[in-house]
């Protein structure tokens, strides 16, 4: 880009000087304000901001520490949908148009063969006025055949190799 203050080839942003907007360099900057709300590059400010930024990205966070409920499919979704369906009179091709779904995707799925992603069992909730997720409380399910985890201390591969020899050893 080009400075519209100087013409120097070097990189602009938009700035404010005397009530016009100007694209202006590094050097030209200190002539007017920013325009999209950050400072002039290279000032105190601007490092500031950048420095703001950098640690807000840098933060991290547990996604398993979210929350300690969870929703999950019901086991009975099959069922509850094709009943629903027959209920409201509705053809696999119609109820299809409406939640956007393939017949032979509601096939499978009423027929227990096929999970629905989240978005069609919202949507499949909302047109056949069932409830197909449920609220879990407590933390997640337990893997079976695994030990847990003692504090502050996570499950590694060799946790579980160790656990798959111990029970090949039994199994002989």
């Amino acid at each position: 880009m080009e400075c519209e203050m100087c013409g120097k080839k070097v990189a602009t942003r938009r700035y404010m000087v005397d009530k016009t907007v100007m694209n202006l360099g590094i050097e030209c900057s200190k002539y007017g304000q920013p325009l999209d709300g950050t400072a002039a590059a290279g000032t105190q400010a601007s490092m500031h901001q950048n420095l703001e930024r950098r640690a807000g990205r840098m933060t991290s966070r547990n996604v398993y520490d979210a929350q300690d409920v969870a929703m999950v499919l019901v086991d009975d979704y099959g069922p509850r949908i094709h009943k629903a369906r027959e209920a409201k009179g509705l053809t696999h091709d119609q109820l299809g148009n409406k939640v956007s779904a393939r017949v032979p995707e509601l096939k499978h799925i009423e027929a227990g063969k096929l999970r629905p992603s989240d978005e069609l069992t919202k949507k499949l909730e909302k047109e056949l006025g069932i409830t197909l997720m449920e609220r879990i409380e407590g933390p997640p399910p337990a893997v079976s055949g695994v030990k847990k985890p003692g504090p502050k201390q996570g499950l590694t591969i060799g946790d579980l190799l160790k656990d798959a020899l111990e029970k090949k050893g039994k199994g002989k």
